[in-house]
């Protein structure tokens, strides 16, 4: 087995090893803020915890890998994310809220390391081989994060047996998952520097995010990658509360979020090979059109349940929404990724700078929305939810319209001279 592939094969099993406990804990992460508070607006603190914490760990390890190369970044990520679901899960049974936060947060180093994971796998790689190596690292979490929600009533189980509130007991197999993935990391990742990382060359922050503004596949890539994340975080965060809040159970809860983690990664190979074969725009096209169908979707499902409609159809409406989602996010950002692999490759920015300050955006446009997402549940109910995700993805589709003008623009000018 050649480097490249070990590589690929390490990188995948720790996303599949991580992905399950991960799972299964963020996924009650809204439930359970709701039974310590008892406030819907706060629901969706967990899930906004976990992902601020990978934006903010996002900068920190790609230096590390720059440093010290990719192994030791990523294997100190999971390591670090496990002491964060123990923390957690010692909130949740201790019935204090705010350490529960700090837990998710904490955990959320995990997710840092993840995304670092899929732009590990392009190190070395050829241009057209980028999109189908990085896609195959997001694939792999997928028998992970849909077993994972599908564990929340064995974790509730034992949760009650040792004593403590049900819904921390899923935070106990995010540690055993993400410790197993960080020693796993730790032994077996074959040794590897990111070839154009060296420290000397590493810019600050806002001098690395101006370099990428200034070319039009960075502009592209993070306006993609961060729209995409905000809409699914943002729906994806309360739809737990609001079917259990219309009476729907927890192994249909776990059913519906084990179906949505399917979308965002079961077809991630076939977004890389298009991305590979077709334009990144072209796929992030499809994929903002997937994550409005899905944003209809569920606010369809949401209308059923303030009244229209039965509970069934609406369950129906919100399982197809979700599936919708996670194959628009996956495209969105799949093809959003390669882009930003490939600036990082033929820049004169240091790799790991580019690729840790797009997840950090990435991040923070997750953490807003899963802010905004709980008081906006509480206002405008769910259909209201899915409608500002909805409008959310406006900007893109605007950008992604110029961008098709100005080519054919371009093209036509072309042609014309071509014919002078």
């Amino acid at each position: 087995m050649t480097i490249e592939r070990k590589r690929v094969s390490v990188l995948a099993g720790s996303q599949l090893v991580g992905g399950i406990g991960v799972a299964s804990a963020v996924s009650v992460g809204g439930l359970l803020a709701l039974a310590l508070t008892g406030r819907t607006s706060l629901a969706g603190l967990p899930q906004t915890a976990s992902v601020l914490g990978a934006a903010l760990a996002a900068v920190p390890l790609s230096r590390l890998a720059a440093r010290g190369g990719r192994r030791r970044a990523l294997a100190t990520g999971f390591l670090v994310a496990a002491v964060g679901a123990t923390t957690a899960f010692v909130g949740a049974a201790s019935g204090s809220f705010p350490l529960l936060l700090v837990g998710a947060m904490v955990t959320g180093v995990g997710g840092a390391a993840g995304l670092q994971a899929r732009f590990a796998a392009t190190d070395g790689v050829a241009d057209d081989r980028r999109g189908l190596y990085l896609s195959i690292v997001v694939w792999s979490t997928t028998i992970g994060a849909v077993v994972g929600p599908n564990l929340i009533s064995a974790g509730t189980r034992l949760g009650a047996y040792v004593g403590v509130e049900p819904l921390a007991g899923p935070w106990l197999f995010g540690t055993a998952s993400l410790a197993i993935a960080g020693v796993l990391l730790a032994l077996l990742l074959p040794t590897s520097r990111v070839a154009d990382a060296a420290p000397g060359r590493q810019s600050p922050l806002r001098a690395t995010l101006r370099g990428m503004l200034s070319r039009p596949d960075g502009r592209l890539s993070l306006l993609a990658i961060s729209t995409s994340h905000a809409v699914m975080v943002g729906i994806m965060a309360m739809t737990s509360v609001h079917l259990k809040s219309h009476g729907s159970s927890f192994t249909f809860i776990g059913f519906v979020i084990s179906a949505h983690v399917a979308g965002m990664f079961a077809l991630a190979p076939l977004f890389g090979w298009l991305t590979d074969r077709l334009r990144p725009a072209s796929v992030i096209a499809l994929g903002a059109t997937m994550l409005l169908l899905g944003a209809a979707f569920t606010a369809a499902s949401g209308w059923l349940d303030a009244g229209h409609g039965s509970h069934r159809s609406a369950e129906a409406g919100v399982t197809v929404g979700l599936v919708l989602v996670g194959l628009g996010w996956s495209a969105t950002t799949i093809a959003g990724a390669t882009l930003v692999a490939k600036v990082s490759h033929e820049s004169a920015m240091a790799a790991t700078d580019v690729q840790g300050a797009s997840d950090l955006v990435m991040g923070v446009s997750g953490a807003t929305a899963g802010v905004a997402s709980g008081a906006i549940l509480a206002g405008m109910g769910y259909m209201g939810l899915a409608l500002v995700g909805a409008a959310a993805l406006v900007p893109l589709a605007i950008h992604l319209a110029r961008n098709r003008a100005t080519r054919s623009e371009g093209g036509a000018t072309r042609d014309v001279h071509a014919g002078t």
